[in-house]
């Protein structure tokens, strides 16, 4: 726990030995190759016999070319159940795996590596030398999502090497250009742009594309698929004929190959003019409204880097400078379905790349550099009545680059409905009730940004604090923590509303709140200490010292705590409290380096 980060050799050791299981694979079924051209690059992919080829190839099929001539990227493929082969044993621990993939500690600039939970598959992929391996057990439990799009980590990780980024998006146009549709699931994308095809407009993609900045901004087709639910695919029968499954599950989509069907009017690679994120309204026809950069910026980001390992600031940027070349719209969808191709087709007539004026500028710090991620972390248990205020809080800091992440530690409370109704996407995971150290130690690993903050759900942050906190950390490149003082804020049944309480420089030391993390503290540091209910963070703060991580402390408040009926420290005694415990451990640790100091000096 204390030191999660992987060593760049271990991490090479953990790709060599998968490598190998792939080459001893491919040798005993002597390999399948197909090779596929994607935004001006080719890729070859390797399986280890056909079992997996019939799955993960007709998505792609609209791609392939002649197997010919030099590649830039390979993919060894290989299930173990057709080959024989098995996989090595995980090299850490299941903590350590995260919800989109990423494997904790494991953060080589030169190797990538993603578990996929629900797919059971690994992805392992060598930057210098461009070869991936995709590993599952066995072919028969195939999620229909893969077989829509499949090896999409590799792709993302490969492609972005190359100046493209993979987005969740849809994607249709005319001789004009392109409309890139993004948001959140549910919210029209792929109703509109399958009904734009089916009444003659061009497509590129439904779920996952990709997108290019030189030099102009420019829309890939990825797979050539599509996923619609039973009641939309009764609204549009002309794709009935391209459903792939025979059988389909209830509550499942169907997925569509609209190659070679549909062939005339997918396109492999279109001109971007405009993004934009639908939004469902009680109205009959279906129009463009000018949005803000910063709206789809938060609407393409949030989809594409939840779902992408390793997406990080890199991938953040490289969206706001997207979203700033090309003008932004909400596209307000009626309910008469068969007005929307028009209302596209007239759009782009009208060259909204022209006529809109300027694009936004993206949000830069000072120097022009586009501000960083911050992924903020709202541990809840039962916290359902405080959870708006606490989004709220985070969203009026007006800081443009935010994830905000939501872990429910095992609530029994409506925290479910709540987190539905936000004005906001987040990023929402539950878990077994555990504790506040397992919920934010669950939210630290699936965080995307360089710079993490804390929040706990009954407590409030100050007006434009992150902003405070970032300047720190960004006039200091050493400086791994900045934290401030806690104001008390007491409710008073009298007034009906809370009142400051006492000196915030005599208030406890250690709120995890008041501060601002750079993410690489918890890789040299450790996360938070599961055993402790309660003074994880001077616990936390503890091993941060000891280590001589350099941690800032600004004279200013830096986060509002709120005392009330239902704090989890309230009327707890020091013993309660762990306050023994936190500082035996710190003693033991003393006593561990003054004993590795004697054998090392030869003193004992």
């Amino acid at each position: 726990m204390d030191h999660p980060r992987r060593t760049e050799e271990e991490q090479q050791a953990f790709f060599d030995a998968i490598h190998t299981r792939a080459e001893q694979a491919l040798a005993g079924t002597g390999g399948v190759g197909h090779t596929y051209a994607l935004a001006g690059r080719r890729i070859q992919l390797l399986f280890a016999g056909p079992q997996l080829v019939q799955h993960l190839t007709p998505a792609l099929a609209h791609l392939r070319v002649a197997d010919v001539g030099k590649v830039d990227a390979v993919v060894k493929i290989w299930d173990t159940e057709s080959t024989g082969i098995p996989m090595i044993a995980p090299p850490c621990p299941r903590g350590d795996f995260t919800d989109r993939g990423d494997l904790w500690g494991f953060n080589s600039p030169r190797y990538r590596a993603a578990f996929h939970w629900i797919e059971c598959s690994v992805n392992v992929f060598d930057r210098a030398t461009a070869t991936g391996v995709y590993w599952m057990q066995t072919a028969r439990t195939i999620p229909y999502w893969v077989k829509a799009s499949p090896l999409r980590t590799l792709f993302h990780w490969w492609l972005e090497m190359h100046g493209c980024q993979l987005l969740h998006a849809a994607a249709v146009g005319t001789d004009h250009g392109a409309i890139l549709l993004t948001g959140k699931g549910g919210i029209g994308k792929s109703t509109t742009a399958l009904t734009a095809l089916a009444h003659g407009l061009f497509y590129l993609g439904d779920d996952y594309l990709v997108v290019g900045l030189t030099p102009e901004p420019t829309v890939y087709s990825l797979y050539n698929t599509a996923k619609l639910t039973a009641a939309q695919l009764a609204h549009l029968p002309v794709f009935a004929p391209c459903v792939a499954q025979a059988e389909t599950m209830p509550d499942e989509k169907s997925v569509l190959f609209l190659s070679p069907s549909f062939a005339e009017h997918c396109k492999l690679r279109m001109p971007l003019r405009a993004i934009a994120t639908p939004m469902i309204e009680p109205r009959d026809d279906s129009i463009f409204v000018p949005a803000s950069s910063a709206l789809l910026t938060r609407a393409a980001a949030f989809t594409t880097m939840a779902q992408l390992p390793y997406a990080g600031h890199h991938t953040y940027t490289f969206i706001e400078r997207l979203v700033g070349t090309v003008p932004s719209f909400t596209l307000k969808l009626g309910r008469d379905l068969s007005r929307i191709p028009a209302t596209m087709t007239a759009f782009l007539a009208g060259q909204p790349w022209q006529t809109a004026g300027a694009a936004p500028t993206p949000s830069l710090q000072p120097g022009g550099v586009a501000r960083p991620l911050l992924s903020i972390i709202i541990p809840t248990y039962n916290g359902a009545q405080f959870l708006a205020e606490a989004v709220n809080t985070v969203l009026a800091q007006d800081y443009p680059a935010l994830e905000i992440i939501i872990v429910n530690d095992g609530s029994t409370d409506h925290t479910d409905a709540v987190v539905a109704q936000l004005p906001i996407e987040v990023r929402y995971f539950t878990q077994a009730n555990a504790g506040a150290s397992a919920a934010r130690n669950r939210g630290i690993r699936d965080a995307a940004g360089d710079y993490i903050a804390f929040l706990d759900v009954d407590d409030l942050w100050p007006p434009q604090n992150l902003h405070r906190l970032l300047e720190h950390l960004l006039h200091d490149p050493e400086l791994d923590v900045v934290h401030g003082y806690a104001q008390i804020l007491r409710y008073a049944p009298h007034t009906g509303r809370y009142e400051y309480e006492g000196n915030p420089r005599e208030s406890f030391p250690y709120y995890i709140g008041a501060a601002l993390y750079h993410r690489r503290v918890f890789e040299h540091v450790g996360l938070f200490d599961t055993e402790l209910e309660f003074a994880e963070d001077i616990d936390w703060f503890n091993r941060a010292h000891e280590l001589g991580r350099k941690i800032a402390r600004l004279e200013e408040v830096t986060l509002h705590v709120r005392r009330h009926d239902h704090n989890m420290t309230g009327e707890k005694s020091l013993l309660e409290l762990n306050t023994l415990r936190v500082f035996k451990k710190a003693l033991d640790r003393k006593r561990q380096r003054e004993a590795a100091q004697g054998l090392q000096d030869g003193s004992i």
